[in-house]
């Protein structure tokens, strides 16, 4: 799979960005990821706080050099210390961006985030069985 298939994410985009959110109407970086990977199929467990999204990032998902669509996107920020997007394809992520205010796609490649991005991580956790 080169790029995220648009029907995964698009509907997401421009959804309000607001911190805890979990969804359906609004996300923060962590809720707008849990729901991507949970339309892959991934069962991913809810985390509480972000130490422990960090935590679960290390244990639970691996660091890849070669990020796939699909794949989480670690990044420094000044607050709070991380944001995570989710990889699209073609140098490309969505997440929910808190100082423009919704969901977005951007590259991840490009200012600002270019020289942030502390690692990509691919989920080995497991999978919930297809129907």
């Amino acid at each position: 799979m080169n790029t995220l298939p648009a029907a995964i994410w698009l509907d997401l985009l421009s959804k309000p960005y607001r911190f805890g959110a979990r969804g359906p109407h609004e996300y923060d970086c962590v809720g707008l990821m849990l729901e991507i990977e949970r339309r892959l199929g991934r069962e991913i467990p809810p985390w509480g706080s972000r130490p422990r999204l960090l935590h679960a990032a290390k244990e639970q998902w691996e660091r890849t050099d070669n990020p796939q669509p699909g794949d989480g996107i670690l990044i420094h920020s000044t607050r709070p210390k991380w944001h995570i997007g989710v990889v699209t394809g073609g140098g490309y992520m969505i997440h929910a961006h808190q100082d423009i205010g919704y969901v977005v796609r951007e590259r991840y490649n490009a200012f600002p985030w270019h020289n942030r991005i502390e690692g990509f991580y691919r989920w080995i956790g497991t999978m919930k069985a297809q129907s």
